[in-house]
């Protein structure tokens, strides 16, 4: 695939956003180890994007200790939809938010697929996360039977509007929401970048119909250092969430890198 180096002429892009999720591959030493990579790696850089680190939840206090006041910011990878009770096992937004996350990953295709979320449950986590004040990174995106329908607007469509509907958010600082399109994830496989700018499009007016127009609208799936600047460089894509090529120090910078130049 070809690289569109020439940003779309659509609209200018803000400041870009790179949301490493490291999903359950890294332990609690490693995800310390790779944080601090970070925050030495951004030593004396005036310009970076947004850069938001994801380690499972055992480890989001170590990693939090060590990104200080740094300009990394820390993210969970989920949160339950209840303040709190007798739910064994689950993480409330309350104490996401004590051990020093400022956002929270809501509705990844994983969860969907693995746990079996539904929009319901995933509009109720993103009302904690709004009641919180965390910013709430919410993925959407269609599976393939959905694609090749020519369904997959409609499709996220309704993942939106149970998102809408589920608090209000008018006011909020920040709203991230990633397209991830199922069948892309882990895939190797990734979308043409004129789907991904349709799609980015219809999220973003979406949102304009409800009264909001600070989004950012994020493609994850199957993002590596070899595809990202071609999504990155459209000012319909304001940024990146990255999976697995986001657990390895070099990858990650270079991912970094990338991004900064665009930025």
């Amino acid at each position: 695939m070809m690289f569109a180096r020439l940003l779309s002429p659509y609209r200018c892009p803000p400041m870009k956003i790179l949301v490493a999720n490291w999903k359950m591959e890294l332990g609690v030493r490693e995800s310390v180890a790779l944080a601090r990579g970070v925050v030495r790696g951004l030593r004396g850089l005036k310009e970076v994007p947004h850069v938001y680190l994801a380690p499972s939840h055992p480890a989001l206090t170590d990693v939090a200790k060590v990104l200080g006041r740094s300009r990394v910011l820390l993210a969970a990878q989920d949160v339950f939809g209840e303040v709190q009770g007798a739910y064994t096992g689950f993480v409330s937004a309350k104490q996401i938010k004590e051990v020093g996350a400022g956002a929270v990953i809501i509705g990844h295709s994983e969860r969907r697929m693995f746990a079996g979320e539904t929009d319901a449950d995933v509009a109720r986590k993103f009302a904690q996360a709004v009641e919180h004040h965390l910013d709430p990174i919410v993925c959407v995106g269609e599976p393939a039977a959905v694609r090749e329908n020519g369904e997959a607007l409609a499709y996220v469509h309704d993942q939106l509007d149970a998102i809408l509907a589920s608090a209000d958010v008018s006011k909020r600082r920040r709203l991230i929401v990633a397209y991830e399109p199922i069948w892309a994830i882990g895939s190797g496989v990734t979308p043409t970048i004129h789907d991904v700018r349709e799609m980015h499009r219809a999220i973003r007016e979406r949102f304009e119909e409800a009264g909001m127009e600070r989004v950012s609208v994020l493609y994850g799936g199957s993002v590596n250092s070899e595809n990202v600047y071609e999504f990155v460089s459209d000012s319909e894509v304001d940024g990146v969430l990255v999976g697995g090529a986001s657990t390895r120090l070099n990858s990650l910078m270079e991912l970094i890198g990338v991004v900064s130049e665009v930025s």
